[in-house]
């Protein structure tokens, strides 16, 4: 019946029914070498105590061995129970991960492992460790699942999920439900680390990299307090070159500024602090109510100094001034800016409009000069 129970038995073995160690030996090999033959099934109900479970595939390379306390077979045979699971699961020969567990189960003769309560799965090779309350194991499709209240570290990474999926052959792993991920620092309290949030993640550990087709939120904390908000439909992060890319609604709110952006597209250096938007955006400064627009835009973050080009409007709300241009330059602490090429420059109170080839000034105080090469304007509130 089953091919998959070769069972290495240094203990004793109890019968839920009175059944005799020898009628399941049988006579063939010695009985002094503590191997059940594979070739004669358990009893159903028979309980094992300190027991190893193997399983090999057709070129006789272990899928997996698992030792336990206790085994159980279940009274169609079909089901092995074990208690305190303590084993090795395999690839290509090698060990790729290691576990331990509450309880187990062998089903499908053999080609699926399942745990229960208190997992901890050591990856041997790419230096994760999963804890979680459910998992299986099939090796025949090279995924290992973990259910209920997963949490995973790695050098590279910390993460929750509801769910986690493991492909060790593509280096993959796919988390699912409510998943919170932080990148990993040495000293979080002087070092600025991400925190990512989504509904569904993909990590390719090798290539140090998370993509998410569904929506994403990314943190950046600095001494442990927000500094920086992005959100996109989707998007990815590079966790080696340290590179933010959103895609579809992104909006970033940059505390530090204040200053909020809201575009389609966004690139984010984050250890250089530089922000690249190839797409249409709009900055907002609420605190001094000043709106800008334009066709893209590039943000030092760390001078707080933005350029923006092509089709550029800046609207100071406060004033109802407005100022269109080719190019920007702001300077977010001072508020002042400067722009060139085919300037415009309109207000309201007293009533002005000026053109020129450039202009300087803070619009939240209607104090600006526009510079038309030979006329230079100043317009100074009343």
């Amino acid at each position: 019946m089953a091919q998959w129970r070769r069972l290495m038995i240094s203990g004793a073995a109890i019968a839920a029914l009175t059944v005799g160690l020898y009628s399941l030996i049988g006579p063939g090999p010695d009985p002094n070498s503590g191997v059940v033959d594979t070739a004669n099934d358990p009893e159903p109900g028979l309980t094992l105590r300190d027991v190893t479970l193997e399983q090999p595939d057709d070129q006789g390379q272990l899928l997996w061995r698992v030792k336990g306390d206790e085994v159980t077979y279940s009274t169609d045979q079909q089901v092995a129970f074990i208690t305190r699971p303590d084993g090795d699961l395999f690839q290509d020969g090698e060990v790729i991960y290691r576990v331990v567990a509450d309880t187990g189960e062998v089903r499908e003769n053999g080609s699926v492992i399942l745990l229960r309560g208190n997992i901890v799965a050591t990856g041997v090779q790419n230096g994760s460790i999963l804890r979680g309350s459910e998992m299986e194991w099939r090796p025949q499709n090279d995924v290992l699942i973990m259910r209920n209240q997963i949490t995973g570290t790695h050098p590279q990474l910390r993460a929750a999920a509801d769910e986690a999926r493991v492909f060790n052959r593509e280096n993959r792993m796919e988390l699912e439900g409510n998943v919170v991920a932080n990148t990993v620092v040495e000293d979080p309290q002087t070092e600025p680390w991400l925190k990512l949030q989504a509904q569904e993640l993909t990590w390719f550990w090798q290539d140090e990299r998370i993509d998410s087709t569904q929506p994403l939120r990314v943190e950046q904390f600095k001494q442990n307090a927000i500094s920086d908000v992005v959100t996109g439909q989707r998007g990815s992060v590079d966790l080696a070159e340290k590179l933010v890319a959103l895609r579809g609604q992104v909006a970033m709110q940059m505390l530090e500024l204040p200053l909020t952006m809201t575009s389609e597209a966004l690139d984010w250096q984050v250890d250089q602090e530089q922000v690249a938007v190839n797409q249409p955006l709009t900055l907002v400064h609420p605190e001094n109510r000043i709106r800008v627009t334009a066709s893209r835009g590039q943000m030092d973050l760390a001078a707080q100094q933005i350029l923006l080009t092509q089709d550029v409007v800046a609207v100071g709300e406060t004033n109802q001034t407005r100022m269109t241009s080719d190019r920007l330059r702001w300077d977010v602490e001072s508020q002042t800016v400067v722009a060139e090429g085919r300037v415009n420059y309109r207000q309201v109170n007293p009533t002005l409009n000026l053109n020129g080839s450039r202009a300087v000034g803070r619009l939240d105080d209607q104090t600006v000069v526009v510079d038309g090469g030979r006329v230079v304007t100043e317009i100074v509130p009343n």
